[in-house]
């Protein structure tokens, strides 16, 4: 009786001792696949972005609507002697409106047309690098008198993660104290979109910035600014030709707050 029971013992430990190999086994075959796989994931390139041209210095990813901006010129030519002209841009035709000569210079926009919906965004002040909305009601925007009920906000948000608009109040909050986006902390408290070395007097644009823009027809956009500098170089010098924008953006067109580009 005893040496039959050690047996069923035995034949139940040695089962036992099966399972727990096969446990160990399955563990490390599990822990083998999920290496190879986050391997796999790291050595995958990154999604290549294709561009379809609208313009001389606009292009489209038509995959995700995003719209691309490349050294676009704005006021060039001037200084901060002699100023620089408004430069006003329109997000849905993508394009700057400001009149020129026949020079290609850039001309003050008419009044009838600064105080009219034609436009989304104005880049104003030194080298054009103040990025306002389209708002009659502010005082120190170039619409003001004008028809134009846009407004904007300056987020710390990757303009990729960001997927949905503000809500009307915290657009309101944001224009109650700030109705301009350029140097940071200039005025003291703005949320800008670039810092400025007052030593190197260059402009170096803030990672992980985007602003989004309420248009004067009551659509949303999301905008981030890369460069005023020609060619976007990574270390430019005073002597570097400016302003000449490069940024990016979408607009969703059908009023929704969806902003999603992923």
């Amino acid at each position: 009786m005893k040496m039959k029971m050690s047996a069923q013992n035995m034949d139940r430990k040695g089962r036992k001792h099966g399972r727990e190999i096969v446990r160990s086994f399955l563990v490390l075959l599990t822990a083998a696949f999920l290496l190879a796989s986050c391997s796999e994931e790291d050595d995958m390139p990154e999604p290549i972005t294709v561009l379809t041209s609208l313009n001389e210095y606009t292009s489209i990813d038509e995959t995700t609507g995003v719209i691309y901006v490349e050294d676009l010129p704005g006021s060039v030519g001037n200084t901060f002697a002699s100023g620089h002209v408004p430069v006003f841009y329109n997000l849905e035709n993508y394009e700057i409106i400001n009149p020129y000569n026949d020079e290609d210079i850039l001309l003050e926009l008419p009044e009838e047309q600064r105080l009219s919906i034609d436009w989304d965004v104005a880049f104003t002040s030194i080298y054009n690098s103040y990025v306002r909305p389209n708002n009659g009601s502010v005082e120190s925007n170039p619409a003001y008198g004008g028809e134009g009920k846009g407004s904007m906000i300056v987020i710390d948000a990757l303009f990729d993660e960001l997927d949905l608009a503000p809500s009307d109040e915290e657009f309101d909050a944001f224009m109650a104290k700030q109705s301009a986006s350029g140097w940071e902390d200039f005025p003291p408290g703005d949320k800008g979109w670039y810092f400025y070395s007052l030593d190197s007097h260059i402009m170096s644009a803030i990672s992980g910035v985007t602003i989004v823009i309420k248009t004067p027809e009551g659509n949303y956009a999301k905008m981030e600014m890369s460069s005023l500098y020609l060619g976007s170089p990574e270390n430019p010098t005073v002597n570097t030709p400016a302003p000449y924008f490069t940024f990016r953006y979408f607009l969703q067109s059908n009023g929704s707050r969806d902003l999603r580009t992923q």
